[in-house]
């Protein structure tokens, strides 16, 4: 309300100072007056282009309104002839119209092209999206296919390795030097054989064996399998807040689904560190149709260059980590039609938002 008065105070100012000058002159002079009655043009245009035509229709009826006492009263008589007069107060309303009219349409296109603009530029962002998209697969197209092929080469003579050393160490007693190493061997060749699996699970991925599940109920299995891994009487610093309605249920594996939260919930865990929280939240996305699970915990955050790589295969900020958890979530999610996201808290934390669409 105040821009709108600031923007029209000086056409006002400007119609009160003709108007001012037309009662003032002497009526004898009749150039002067036909000059003044052309000096209420410049109001009336300023008004079309502040306010489109009402803003031009508005200053010409005020011009109209405040001449007329002056073109056909008996003080101070504008000397022009009658038709003259009312044919300038015709221009007035006309001028200001149509002038208000070329401005809201020239106002109008400039909107649509303004509009056009952020559609081009929301059509390119998302192009390069899919540029990026297509490069990502390609290169995942290829660490798959490497990595299935390095796994079946390692796996056969590592199931030897491990054979051999089982044969070996039943030739020593326990606690003998060389049954140790020979233990150690074995144990090793196991947690390989597991990093192998899940080369292969990420390179040769199996179709998910859809079914409608519970989405909350899912959550509260993983938690309570998270409780049962710790040693201690401790509390797993976990915190379900369920969204207090009834969620619809998704159309899932079971297993896959379950494998995801586990992954997502454990790189939680261990970036929330000692005495952290994690917390997390589902929510039924209406307008979307898609069930929303929300992982937060309170550690450091993701750094810019885990952001970019989360769900590159084998990048890891953690010592011991292979980098393929969040890349086979990342691919079960994709194939439920579903996206992953992650991002960092507003002060401190990281914040992980798994989309599934609804049954």
């Amino acid at each position: 309300m105040r821009s709108t008065f600031v923007r029209y105070l000086p056409i006002a100012a400007l119609i009160a100072a003709v108007s001012v000058l037309h009662y003032a002159t002497d009526p004898s002079a009749h150039r002067l007056h036909d000059i003044y009655r052309r000096l209420y043009y410049l109001p009336i245009i300023l008004a079309a282009f502040a306010g489109g035509v009402r803003g031009g229709t508005l200053a010409a009826i005020v011009v109209c309104v405040v001449y007329w006492p002056h073109a056909f009263g008996h003080y101070t008589h504008d000397p022009g002839r009658p038709a003259e007069k009312i044919l300038e107060m015709v221009l007035y309303v006309v001028v200001g119209g149509v002038t208000g009219l070329l401005v809201s349409r020239e106002a109008a296109t400039k909107e649509r092209l303004r509009k056009t603009a952020d559609s081009l530029q929301e059509t390119l962002r998302e192009k390069e999206k899919m540029e990026e998209e297509l490069i990502r697969s390609a290169k995942l197209a290829a660490v798959g296919k490497l990595s299935a092929g390095l796994a079946h080469e390692i796996r056969n003579p590592l199931t030897s390795i491990k054979a051999s050393a089982e044969l070996l160490a039943d030739d020593f007693p326990a606690g003998h030097p060389k049954r140790d190493l020979l233990d150690t061997l074995v144990k090793e060749t196991v947690r390989l054989n597991g990093v192998l699996t899940r080369f292969l699970s990420f390179a040769k991925p199996l179709p998910p064996a859809k079914r409608e599940l519970d989405p909350a109920e899912g959550i509260a299995e993983v938690i309570a399998l998270l409780r049962g891994r710790r040693d201690d009487d401790e509390e797993t610093p976990i915190r379900f807040r369920e969204p207090g309605y009834p969620l619809p249920r998704v159309k899932g594996d079971p297993e896959q689904i379950r494998q995801v939260l586990l992954n997502v919930l454990l790189n939680a865990l261990q970036a929330s560190g000692e005495g952290g929280r994690v917390d997390v939240f589902a929510a039924y996305i209406k307008e979307a149709g898609r069930i929303e699970i929300v992982v937060e915990d309170d550690g450091p955050g993701f750094s810019s260059d885990a952001l970019e790589n989360l769900f590159t295969p084998f990048f890891t900020t953690r010592d011991g980590g292979t980098g393929l958890g969040l890349a086979i979530s990342h691919r079960i999610v994709e194939s439920h039609g579903g996206r992953i996201r992650a991002s960092n808290r507003e002060g401190r934390g990281a914040r992980v938002v798994i989309e599934l669409p609804a049954a």
